[in-house]
Parts: C-alpha cells; structure tokens; sequence
C-alpha cells in the first residue's frame, strides 16, 4: 500500500493511503501518528510522569462544568480525591473550585485531612494508582 503525507497548508495535511486521500489537521495527524507508533511499537513511547498526568487531570477539572464536577466528586472516593488534592495542594484555583462543589461534610473532612495526613510524604505508588482512577472517573463523566 503506498502511504503520502503533504502539508497542504498550515496546520492542514493530506494523507494518502492506498488511492484514499484523507485531509487531517495537524492535531489529527499528531494522533494518527502516535497511535501507530503505541501499536507498532508498544513502549517505544516514555510514559508521561506523573507531575504531567496530575497537572493535565487538574486542567479537565478546573475547566469543568460544575454539575460534572459534583458528579465527579459524588463518585470518586474520599482516599483518591485527598491524595489528588495533596498533590495539588499549590493549585488555588482548583482548591476553591473543588472545595465550593463539594458537600460541607466531605470539605470538612477533606480539609482536615489534608491538614494531618501525609506528613512524611505520599507514596508514589498509591499517588499513580489514585490519579489513574481519578482519570478513568473524569473521562466516564466527560471530564
């Protein structure tokens, strides 16, 4: 099968595959190339750190809307939800907004918790399993 990529313009592509031409965006083909690469050669790609997943699943949240928010909220367990908010702890922005979207009960014990626990660090183990669940939970709400 013969396989052509053109740039057609900026940030614009044309993609040939076999006698089938695809236009795609640069954000499109960057996606198409990457999951080749996981397919073709799995752990050829670094995984991302973890600093990265936690900063880019702080984004999702703070950029949500409020009732997915609750949603989320509603439905990750207190345990992974503190561990979050440990590792985000210089994360205002996003405090407030958690905080704010949360019942006066689960603020208060969240808040108290955050205050007494992890005192000689969080383990990372626990942290990478925590945010891998809290990902999950943000992409079945749309996050």
């Amino acid at each position: 099968m013969k396989i052509n990529v053109k740039k057609t313009q900026p940030q614009l592509y044309s993609v040939t595959l076999g006698n089938t031409v695809h236009t795609l965006g640069i954000n499109d083909l960057k996606t198409l190339v990457l999951e080749s690469v996981k397919v073709l050669a799995p752990g050829a790609l670094p995984a991302p750190s973890i600093d990265i997943i936690i900063n880019t699943l702080a984004t999702r949240l703070h950029a949500s809307k409020e009732a997915d928010l609750q949603e989320f909220i509603l439905h990750a367990p207190e345990s992974e939800l503190l561990l979050m908010l440990k590792s985000t702890e210089t994360n205002t922005d996003l405090h407030k907004k958690m905080f704010e979207n949360m019942s006066t009960r689960k603020h208060t014990i969240l808040s108290e918790d955050l205050q007494y626990k992890f005192q000689n660090g969080i383990d990372g183990e626990m942290l990478n399993s925590a945010i891998s669940k809290l990902s999950e939970l943000a992409d079945k709400y749309s996050l």
